[in-house]
């Protein structure tokens, strides 16, 4: 983020507004654990420490304030009961650190402002309101866009989006660009569509794309409710009329107020810089010891130590600063002799400005080149992909395999190349998936964390705050040489992460198969599933069926009815008026999540009922109204998005829509697969799952010979154990409830589960739990001496590994906490099963694509879901499409014991079988 600047005079007046703990959170979620020599926590700190230090390097402001949340206010709370109550209670690790948080603001001397029972988002529209009309600009820093309604003429946002370095700054263009329309129309919009975020229902049924169109159109929430009956399609009509209340009570809700009655002088707001000495000492009280050492105030001292860190070694020493040669090219031609050039190369980098690229969303501003360390160019997207000549250069640069393609994001670059027209070849570096791949921690890291990770000296210009619009053949499109930084910054820091990669073993599992999932993964989403919306309909009346019959059932056993999706109203039923026991009570009222629930519903039908409720309406919200929301009008399908690094096992997620999560055990989660069709008509599914494959590695990995026999055996190893646990001859009937038993004990010692665990898990005594777990260890002697072995290599090492070297820190293996201690070690245990489990499925997808690109086969790869894999095939070869399926997934991977791959077939997917 670049921003110009001119000097400060006395009527240049700047207040920075922070918005507390929507920062600290995004830190805390941002930065792997980090703890002090005492194992107390200050990852979420630090990254505090160092977002604000970036603003105010940024911004200068002479004016600053800090707002907290001091409650939420009744009257919200009274127009939607729900608001924020799914909200989870805060991590435990991350409660103590807000003492710390405020050492960091009394050290800056930044005043706080908190109100009671009010939010910070109210403290900063009071004060945001206020400085604009004394003249002062203002510039809010916040962890979501929940602010952006008060954006104006004096009042800019600034968001985090990755990471803690990755910042976007909203003015009034940016906010149009973004949604559509202007600030001040964001609460009608917010009211319309909902915030999951907030627990706020708005209109089901109508997303981002649809809510954006509707008050576009008739320019309010208030004229859009008035004139419901007009809108078209009937079924948003309908809608529109069904909610009106309920999106006014959301819009109420969302609209931030800006008259708290908040006694404070801009005098008293007044920046002071802090000297060095006062950044000493916190650096040396949190034991930051590099940003210590910046401030020349000494050491922490040896007993102190140094932050403990969930990454194999501190980021390599800085490079120094190399001279770098940037040009801005906006003429076709010049730019072909440029990328002309770069086909000398032996290698190039290639950036985008925006970095946001993918298949379905914009062409980028600028594209980003650079063929050498220090020099780049950038060149206007519209010039080069609409020029015969300069398109033709750039394909020819990225076709050819002997220039090694760096990259970063390789499944967004290939979804853009596949969308533009282009077939890269030669790309063999992705500094994205190699700095995830170092610091797991760090998920899919920006370019900027990368480029921390590898200690490279460069710094990264983002597009000016109001770019000009570039045009074709424009000789006054503003584009801004600095821009080029992004591919040299990906060109350096290639050159820089390989080293360290191999170091940790994890050079060929970037090269074999995250680098060539990302191709595949690319055009998965391209492709997509087709949706069928007739179907979603019935189910959606179905669905509807089963929330009235729940819902009524439900009040009959509470005898009146009440708000369902209030936690505290159900609290107040089931453990005041009910007075059923189990009831814990917080400030905001009963736990009523999941956990409270399931335990009673075996002996209270009620809690069965509205788990049952809560569930269906979830399916519903989630993906039967959300659905019509994101399917592409032009292909008739839905595009999910895959995250590459998307866990920290290495395990692939799913957003926008997430189609790993659909329950496929319930009745509803299978009614909702009814509505996914092959994208392409006339061709059939087919899923090939993984049997038992956590299991089967457990077997591998132990190298105990009872489990690899029963494996290679075919048998069942859950009835094996059984019988070996509980003394069962071969020959004897089996009990199912002992074959249950030891089921339970598989899993629950495949997750590091201890006596407690197992007991509830299994529905059985503590005392039992703890015989069957010595029983086990009896039984199978090679599997205690793996999971102790392997948790002494971990409290040695720091991190665990999976089969193919993907690694996992887990820093607090040696944390004074005794629950996060607990959980690292059942992470020590488990993450090498569920990170093997990653290697293997990516493995396959990488052999499965191979096996059909190669063979032409008539199928494609759509899915993936977990240990499954979903292609669409024609009918006609799908014989050999399955037979060349089943035979890439189990030769995926060498182990002791066999892969076994259940193959199944159907129109829809409710239907494969």
């Amino acid at each position: 983020m670049r921003r110009q600047r001119h000097a400060v005079t006395s009527q240049d007046r700047e207040l920075l507004l922070l918005d507390v703990y929507a920062l600290v959170y995004r830190a805390y979620f941002a930065l792997p654990p980090l703890s002090t020599s005492k194992g107390e926590p200050v990852n979420a700190i630090y990254g505090f420490e160092r977002m604000l230090n970036k603003m105010l390097a940024s911004e200068h402001p002479t004016h600053i304030a800090a707002c907290f949340d001091a409650g939420i206010p009744a009257e919200r709370l009274k127009a939607v009961p729900e608001y924020k109550a799914q909200r989870p209670e805060m991590p435990s690790d991350l409660q103590p650190q807000f003492e710390g948080v405020r050492a960091v603001l009394s050290t800056y001397n930044i005043p706080v402002i908190e109100v009671e029972g009010e939010e910070a988002d109210d403290c900063i529209a009071t004060l945001a309101t206020r400085a604009s009309k004394d003249g002062i600009r203002s510039v809010i820093v916040s962890g979501d866009l929940d602010l952006l309604q008060l954006v104006g003429y004096r009042t800019t946002v600034v968001v985090t989006r990755r990471g803690i370095t990755d910042l976007m700054r909203y003015d009034v263009e940016a906010v149009r660009e973004r949604f559509g329309l202007d600030p001040s129309a964001l609460p009608d919009y917010r009211g319309l569509k909902g915030d999951p975020s907030d627990n706020l229902p708005g209109v089901p049924g109508i997303g981002e794309k649809t809510a954006t169109k509707l008050i576009a159109e008739y320019g309010s929430l208030d004229a859009l409710l008035a004139r419901a009956a007009d809108v078209k399609p009937k079924r948003i009509s309908d809608l529109l009329i069904q909610y009106a209340d309920q999106a006014r009570r959301c819009r109420e809700v969302s609209t931030a107020k800006r008259d708290l009655a908040i006694d404070v002088s801009w005098k008293a707001l007044e920046f002071k810089r802090p000297t060095k000495e006062q950044l000493g000492a916190l650096y040396a009280h949190m034991e930051f010891r590099s940003l210590l050492a910046r401030t020349g105030a000494g050491n922490p001292g040896p007993a102190a130590g140094a932050a403990v860190e969930a990454s194999p070694s501190p980021p390599p020493s800085v490079a120094p600063t190399i001279p770098t040669h940037y040009q801005a090219i906006e003429d076709p031609g010049a730019a072909t002799m440029a990328m002309e050039s770069m086909l000398r190369s032996t290698a190039a980098a290639v950036a985008f400005a925006p970095p946001e690229v993918s298949w379905r969303g914009p062409d980028p501003a600028a594209i980003s080149l650079s063929g050498s360390a220090g020099h780049a160019i950038v060149v206007a997207a519209q010039a080069v992909l609409h020029d015969d000549g300069a398109r033709s250069a750039l394909g020819a640069l990225l076709s050819d395999e002997n220039i090694a393609k760096r990259v970063h994001d390789a499944k967004a670059f290939f979804g853009w190349a596949q969308a533009s027209g282009f077939h890269p070849r030669g790309v063999d570096f992705d500094t994205m998936l190699a700095a995830g791949l170092l610091d797991s921690g760090l998920g899919e890291p920006d370019l900027a964390a990368a480029v921390a990770r590898a200690g490279v000296a460069i710094a990264l210009a983002e597009l000016p705050q109001k770019p000009a619009a570039i045009e074709m053949f424009e000789p006054h499109a503003a584009l801004d040489p600095a821009l080029a930084s992004r591919a040299d910054a990906v060109y350096r820091t290639a050159d820089a992460l390989p080293g360290a990669l191999k170091d940790a073993g994890q050079d060929a599992l970037l090269r074999e198969v995250e680098l060539p999932l990302a191709a595949i993964l690319a055009r998965m989403e391209t492709v997509g599933m087709r949706l069928d919306l007739a179907e979603l309909d019935r189910i959606r009346a179905e669905l509807d069926t089963i929330i009235g019959h729940t819902s009524a059932e439900i009040y009959r056993l509470a005898g009146e009815e009440f708000n369902l999706n209030s936690p505290k109203a159900i609290g107040s039923i089931l453990f005041e008026k009910m007075a059923i026991a189990g009831g814990t009570k917080k400030k905001t009222g009963y736990a009523t999540g999941s956990e409270v629930l399931a335990p009673l519903a075996a002996e209270h039908p009620i809690a069965a009922k509205i788990l049952e409720y809560r569930e269906v309406a979830k399916l519903k919200s989630t993906y039967v109204d959300a659905l019509p929301a994101l399917l592409d009008q032009k292909t008739g399908c839905v595009h999910t998005t895959f995250h590459q690094l998307g866990a920290a096992t290495g395990r692939l997620s799913s957003t926008n829509p997430n189609l790993q999560n659909i329950p496929v055990r319930t009745a509803a989660g299978r009614a909702i697969r009814r509505a996914f069709l092959p994208p392409t008509p006339g061709r059939v599914l087919l899923a090939a799952d993984y049997s038992q494959i956590e299991l089967r590695l457990f077997a591998h990995l132990s190298g105990d010979r009872n489990l690899i026999d029963a494996f290679a055996a075919g048998q069942d190893v859950h009835a094996f154990t059984a019988r070996a646990i509980f003394g069962v001859p071969a020959d004897a009937p089996l009990d199912p409830e002992l074959r249950y038993r030891a089921k339970a004990v598989n899993f629950g010692i495949l997750y590091g589960m201890g006596s407690f665990g197992l007991a509830q898990s299994a529905g059985i005594a503590r005392a039992e739990a703890r015989e069957f777990i010595a029983q086990y260890f009896a039984r199978f002697p090679q599997v205690k001496h793996y999971i102790d072995a392997g948790l002494a290599r971990a409290r040695a090492q720091g991190y665990v590994t999976t089969i193919l070297g993907r690694r996992r820190y887990l820093p607090d293996l040696w944390s004074s906490n005794h629950g996060l201690r607990a959980a690292a070690e059942r992470m020590a245990i488990n993450a090498p099963l569920q990170g093997s489990a990653a290697d293997l499925i990516k493995a396959a997808m990488v052999e499965v694509d191979r096996r059909i690109t190669s063979r032409d086969l008539p199928a494609r790869m759509l899915l993936q879901v977990h240990d499954e894999l979903i292609f669409e095939v024609d009918a006609d070869a799908m014989e050999q499409v399955r037979t060349d399926v089943r035979a890439a997934m189990e030769g995926a991977m060498k182990l002791d014991v066999p892969l076994v791959v259940d193959c199944k077939t159907g129109p829809t997917w409710a239907d494969i079988e």
